[in-house]
C-alpha cells in the first residue's frame, strides 16, 4: 500500500501516531497521544552523528541502516504484531526524513495504511503556536480568582466532574503556581510540551461554552503561558472566591503536607521573600519552620506574604467580576455544594 504524505496532522483520524525520533527528542515535546517507537535510540542517534561529521556520510548511512533495521524489527514483534489490517497509521521524525521514512516503507509494504508527516516535527511544532492563538482568541473564558489557599484548582477540578469546561494549567505544569509549588519528585514539562498541552486541552473543550481558568501570573514554576492566554486571563469575567483565614489556613496545611516534609521546602521563598520584606519577618517564618509550627507558619505566610501580593497583582489585571463568593468551609463536601450553585448561578454548562 503507498506511503501517503501529509502536511496537517489533525487532518485524519488515525489508530495510532507513531514518533520514531530518540527518546531524548521524544521527552523534550511531542505530538500528545503519539507513541515513541525510536529507530534509533539516544546513544545510537548520537553515534551516527559522529560519524557523519568526522568520518564520512557514506559509513554514516550504512551504520545507520543496520541499525535502524534492527530496531524496525524489534519494535514490529514487540508493538505491532496485533494491529489489524484495516490499521491506519501517523508516521514523522525531525523534519519528515530518512528515520520515518525507513519506518514507514516496512509497515507500508506490509500493508498497512501508513502516512508520514511532511517536515516531521518541525511542521507539527510551527502550528502549535498559531493554532493556540487562533484557538484561544475565539474561545470565552471565566477566570476563577481569589487569595491563597481559597481551594480554587480544588474548585476547577469538581466543576470538570460536574461537566464545566476547564483547563487546569497548574496540572499541566505540574506546578502549584508560586515558590512553593514545586511538586515532590515530578519534573514540570518542557516549555514545548507544556504549549502542546495546552493546545490538546483547549481542542478537549466544547467550542459554544466558556472555559474555566484560574487566574495564574506570566509563569508557572519556570514555564511561561502563551502570551494570549495570558491576556484572556487578564481580562476576561471573573468569579472572585474567599474565605475566612482558619479555613485557608486548615486547607492549605492539608494542600502542602506533602511539601511540608520535603528538605529545605522553604528556602526559596525565605531568600525571596526577605528582599520585599526583610530579615525579623522571615526570621519569625523561620522560627515557625524550624519548630514545626505549621499552622503558626501558613498563617504568616498569607497574612503577610500572600494576601499582600495578591493585591498587588489585582492592579495589573482588568476582569470584569460577574460574583463574588465567600466560602465558610473548604472541606470537599462544601466545594461540591459550591460547583453546584456556580452551575445554577452563571448556566454556563
Amino acid at each position: 500500500m503507498p506511503i501517503k504524505y501529509i502536511r496537517n496532522w489533525e487532518l485524519k483520524s488515525f489508530d495510532d501516531i507513531i514518533d520514531v525520533r530518540s527518546p531524548n527528542e521524544y521527552q523534550e515535546d511531542h505530538i500528545p497521544n503519539s507513541i515513541n517507537l525510536p529507530v534509533l535510540n539516544n546513544i545510537e542517534r548520537k553515534k551516527i552523528g559522529t560519524i557523519y561529521k568526522n568520518k564520512s556520510a557514506f559509513i554514516a548511512k550504512k551504520i545507520g541502516a543496520s541499525l535502524v533495521s534492527a530496531n524496525i524489527a524489534t519494535h514490529i514483534k514487540k508493538n505491532l504484531l496485533t494491529k489489524p489490517g484495516s490499521w491506519k497509521v501517523l508516521i514523522y521524525c525531525w523534519r519528515g526524513g530518512q528515520r520515518s521514512k525507513s519506518f514507514a516503507t516496512v509497515l507500508s509494504e506490509i500493508g498497512w495504511q501508513v502516512y508520514v508527516l511532511k517536515g516531521g516535527y518541525k511542521t507539527y511544532r510551527s502550528s502549535i503556536n498559531k493554532k493556540i492563538f487562533t484557538t484561544t482568541k475565539k474561545r470565552k473564558f471565566i477566570i476563577i480568582r481569589g487569595p491563597t489557599g481559597c481551594a480554587k484548582t480544588r474548585i476547577l477540578q469538581r466543576l470538570k466532574k460536574i461537566g464545566a469546561n476547564t483547563i487546569d494549567l497548574e496540572g499541566i505544569a505540574n506546578h502549584k503556581g508560586s515558590l512553593l509549588g514545586s511538586n515532590p519528585n515530578v519534573n514540570q514539562p518542557s516549555q514545548k510540551f507544556f504549549e502542546s498541552k495546552i493546545y490538546i486541552e483547549l481542542k478537549k473543550n466544547k467550542e459554544k461554552k466558556p472555559i474555566f481558568i484560574e487566574s495564574e501570573s506570566s509563569k508557572i514554576g519556570d514555564l511561561f503561558l502563551p502570551s494570549i492566554l495570558l491576556n484572556k486571563i487578564k481580562t476576561s469575567p471573573a468569579i472572585e472566591i474567599n474565605s475566612n483565614i482558619e479555613s485557608r489556613v486548615n486547607f492549605l496545611l492539608k494542600d502542602y503536607k506533602t511539601y511540608i516534609k520535603k528538605k529545605n521546602s522553604f528556602t526559596e521563598l525565605f531568600t525571596h521573600a526577605k528582599s520585599k520584606l526583610g530579615n525579623k519577618i522571615v526570621a519569625k517564618w523561620q522560627q515557625s519552620y524550624k519548630k514545626k509550627e505549621w499552622r503558626d507558619l501558613a498563617f504568616y505566610l498569607i497574612t503577610e506574604y500572600y494576601d499582600p501580593l495578591y493585591s498587588h497583582n489585582l492592579k495589573n489585571k482588568n476582569n470584569k467580576v460577574i460574583n463574588k463568593y465567600h466560602l465558610q468551609s473548604l472541606a470537599s463536601r462544601s466545594i461540591n455544594n459550591f460547583c453546584e450553585v456556580i452551575k445554577k448561578d452563571l448556566g454556563v454548562f
